[in-house]
Formats: C-alpha cells, sequence, structure tokens
C-alpha cells in the first residue's frame, strides 16, 4: 500500500506501479529498458503452463502417434510457429513502436486497420480460451477437494481470472515482465517438480516401444502443434521488445524468443507423450490421481501468464485499428469482450453439460488465424529484405504521411494478404465434433488432410508479395527503392 499509483507520462518509462501511457507510440531510445534476457522469461512464462502435457497425451491417443515422432512434432510444430513470433519480434527495437503499428510500414497508415482488426479477434479469443479452461481447471480443483461446484459458481471465479489478467496487463509492460520473469522461475521450477514424479510411473520400455503413426499422422500432428502454440501469437512479438535498444542483436533476440518459447513446450510436449504410452494408470489428465491437484493450479498460473500477454497485446491492436482511445482504455474494452466471451461459454457449458460451445468457439479462432499467418508473410518479408523500413514517421496517419502508399494502401501487401489467405482457405476445413461448419475445395487434398492450410498462408502470401511488390513504382517510401526519375 501507499504506492503512487499516477499515470506515467508518454515520454517517461513507467515504474512498476505506474500506469504504461505509452501505446501506439514508438518508445522513446532513453526509455529502451528491456534487455533479450526478459524477452526469454516472458515467453518462457507463457509457454511453461504444464497443459502442454495434454497436448503430448493428444498426440498419442488422438493421432496414433509414438514418443519419438512426437518429439519431432513437438519440435517442428512449436519452434517452427514461434520462428514467425521471433521473426516479427525484430520490428520492436527496430521501430520501437507495437507490432500493428510497426506493420503500417508494409500495408499502409488505411491498409493497416483489417490486419490489425483480425489481430484484436484472434488476441481476444486467445484470451476467452485460457480463461475458460482455467476456470474449469479451478472448478476440477474444488471438486477433486470433494466440494461440489454448481454451474452458477463458476461465473464469478471465470470474471476473477479475467479481472486477473486486466490488473496486471493494465498497468502495463513494467509490470507484464516482472510478473512474466518471477511466475517463469516459480513454474518452470513446479512443473520440473510435477514432471518428474509423474514420469516416475512410467513404464519405459513400454513407452519407448510402442508403434508409431503414418507420415500423415506427423504431418497433422505438427499442423496441431503449431495452431496450437505460436501461430495465435504471431502479431504479438513486437508489443514486447519494443522497449529493447535499437541496436539489439538481431540473432540473439530471435534465438531467446526461440529458446524461451520452444524449450519449455517440447519439453511438455513430451512428457505427456510418455505419460499416456507408459502410464495405464492415470485419472483425467493422463497423470495419477493424486498429482491432479497440483497439475490444476499450476495449469491456472500458466494460463494467467499466457493471457495478461494477450489481453496486453489485444489492446494495442484495438488502438491499432483507429480507435480513439489510450491503452489503458482499449484494454478495458477488450476486457469486457473476454469477459463477456469467456463467461457465455462458461455458463452454456455447465448447464449444458458439453464442450460444444468451447469447440465453436476455437474452431473460429483457427479461422481468422490464416489472414493473421498471412499477414506475417507479407510483412515479415519486408522485414527481412528492407533494412531502412521504419526509418519515418509510423504514428503520423495523414495524406502526408511516408507510409500513406496510394489512398492510404500499398495494393502490393494487400493484394498479396488477401491472396495468402484464400489459398489458406482452400486447404482448410473447421470442424466442430462431427460436424464441419467450412471446408476449401482442397481439404481434402494431402496438405488439406495434414492441416497445413495456415502454412499455405503465410508461404503464398510472401510468394505473391515476393513477385508483385518489385512490379510497382512511383511509391517513394522508407526502405524500398526509389525509382530513377
Amino acid at each position: 500500500m501507499g504506492a503512487n499509483f499516477r499515470r506515467a507520462a508518454p515520454e517517461e518509462a513507467p515504474t512498476l506501479w505506474q500506469v504504461e501511457e505509452l501505446g501506439l507510440e514508438p518508445v522513446p531510445a532513453d526509455a529502451r529498458h528491456g534487455t533479450t534476457r526478459s524477452i526469454m522469461w516472458t515467453w518462457l512464462a507463457a509457454n511453461i503452463g504444464v497443459l502442454g502435457v495434454t497436448l503430448g497425451s493428444g498426440l498419442v491417443t488422438g493421432l496414433g502417434l509414438n514418443f519419438w515422432q512426437t518429439l519431432i512434432v513437438a519440435a517442428v510444430g512449436s519452434v517452427g510457429s514461434f520462428a514467425f513470433v521471433a521473426l516479427v519480434s525484430l520490428a520492436g527495437p527496430l521501430s520501437g513502436a507495437p507490432t500493428m503499428v510497426a506493420s503500417r510500414a508494409t500495408f499502409g497508415v488505411r491498409g493497416n486497420l483489417a490486419p490489425a482488426a483480425i489481430s484484436w479477434a484472434v488476441l481476444t479469443g486467445l484470451e476467452v480460451v485460457m480463461c475458460t479452461m482455467a476456470t474449469f481447471a479451478l472448478a476440477n480443483i474444488v471438486e477433486i477437494l470433494g466440494f461440489p461446484v454448481e454451474p452458477w459458481l463458476t461465473i464469478p471465479v471465470a470474471l476473477l481470472l479475467v479481472a486477473g489478467a486486466t490488473v496486471i496487463s493494465y498497468f502495463g509492460h513494467t509490470l507484464i515482465m516482472l510478473v512474466q520473469k518471477w511466475l517463469g522461475w516459480t513454474l518452470g521450477g513446479l512443473t520440473a517438480v510435477l514432471c518428474v514424479v509423474a514420469l516416475a510411473n512410467v513404464d519405459w520400455p513400454i513407452a519407448l516401444a510402442a508403434p508409431g503413426g503414418d507420415f500423415v499422422s506427423v504431418l497433422a500432428g505438427i499442423g496441431v502443434i503449431a495452431a496450437g502454440t505460436g501461430v495465435s501469437w504471431m502479431s504479438a512479438g513486437a508489443d514486447y521488445t519494443r522497449y529493447l535498444p535499437a541496436d539489439t542483436s538481431e540473432r540473439k533476440l530471435f534465438g531467446v524468443t526461440l529458446l524461451g518459447s520452444g524449450a519449455p513446450l517440447v519439453l511438455l510436449i513430451s512428457t505427456g507423450a510418455l505419460l499416456a504410452l507408459g502410464n495405464s494408470e492415470t485419472v483425467g489428465l493422463a497423470l495419477p490421481e493424486w498429482l491432479l491437484v497440483p497439475y490444476l493450479i499450476v495449469a491456472v498460473l500458466g494460463l494467467l501468464t499466457a493471457a495478461d500477454l494477450a489481453m496486453y497485446s489485444s489492446g494495442l491492436s484495438l488502438q491499432a485499428t483507429g480507435v480513439p482511445l489510450s491503452r489503458p482504455k482499449t484494454l478495458l474494452i477488450s476486457a469486457a469482450a473476454v469477459a463477456l466471451g469467456t463467461v457465455t461459454i462458461v455458463v452454456v457449458r455447465s448447464v449444458n453439460g458439453d464442450d460444444f460451445s468451447s469447440q465453436a468457439f476455437s474452431a473460429l479462432i483457427a479461422l481468422f488465424a490464416l489472414p493473421l499467418v498471412a499477414w506475417v508473410g507479407v510483412f515479415g518479408l519486408d522485414l527481412l529484405l528492407r533494412r531502412n523500413l521504419f526509418a519515418e514517421d509510423l504514428t503520423d496517419t495523414s495524406p502526408e504521411s511516408p507510409y500513406w502508399f496510394h489512398h492510404g494502401f500499398h495494393w502490393p501487401a494487400i493484394g498479396a494478404w488477401v491472396a495468402g489467405t484464400v489459398f489458406g482457405l482452400l486447404c482448410t476445413a473447421v470442424k466442430v465434433g462431427e460436424t464441419t461448419w467450412f471446408a476449401g475445395p482442397l481439404a481434402e487434398t494431402w496438405l488439406g488432410r495434414n492441416s497445413l492450410g495456415w502454412l499455405v498462408a503465410g508461404i503464398g502470401a510472401s510468394a505473391v508479395y515476393w513477385v508483385v511488390e518489385p512490379l510497382t513504382r512511383g511509391e517513394h517510401s522508407p526502405g524500398r527503392a526509389h525509382p530513377e526519375e
């Protein structure tokens, strides 16, 4: 108590209990106090939650993979998808701006509005899923302890979890980084202990000798893991690296992002596979019954460390859509949307006793993720090819802006983004239970059956942009070769 809850001026680096006012504005050079090590802890805390064990168990029970295949799938799916996050993270030190402001340099002031809206929808949906999972994890703890949980009691639990993520993200970057660091240490240690204890019950000869699935199942597993790990975070990377100095090593930043996200995911997914393959006396989440309560407690904390990141980035994305409000106010709008979505799903599931509503919501997020991956395909290519991309004022949204392009749109980027999204949709099927909601004409091809529509969207968008962008001329913009007069 007695802390000074004042608002930090935009040009200041906020202290722990100051509300960060910096939103779309680039972080001033003298406020770039971050380190690459802090980025590693940020992503480690967001991915250390032991629900990764459930992903690994699902690869075994759902796709029939063995341990070695699961290890490969975990590495390729998680590290591969977070490589896109790491790429986008490079824009933070270079521009000092949030992700969805930095991408104005590629899409144009107006052209960037639609990707920003997609980013907000995906991040908000991700928060709803995480808060819903945490709510039922807490309900399971109470039931395991012998207390019945009435459906109406899940509502205040859900609101409490949303409020926790909102408070952390409302104060902003400084508090988030502190929470991620210390919960990263704590959750990392607890998770390691839980994994060691759980693996002590594994019949290792049986687990390691289990037959594997076919190549199609391996590819499908990579798609499942990628969709469940890095894909939804693609538009958040630079939101946390913008506080790093402009001369931060790009290789080091890329490496620590992959290490912080990939290492815990590979460990936990592999552990889940071993538990499913070599422990016949399991209950619920492929763990011994006595281990379920500590497992679920750590799972709830792990979901909270991911939800605060998603909440923070969703507020920035909403600002980038043109909403004329400060970062704290747009964050509260996002929090209200998350609370509404979470309570709705929790009530429906509690009353009806099925998981249809949450499955339907997750399916919608997966569908919205396709244009997000296509956006990375275009923006990421610009980051790699144009070293002077952020040379001018990203906050200037007037027709005089160097990023105005043609009526506010950089049409080669917009066209490539739309094309990549269409390519991905052609190879995608969206199912809820046994019901197919959407199926592209190529959903039954090799790419579609292996859940690789997201990869098609990213590669397709990059390819189209690579070909089309050099064909345009007359766009005197930072980072692009100016045609000779």
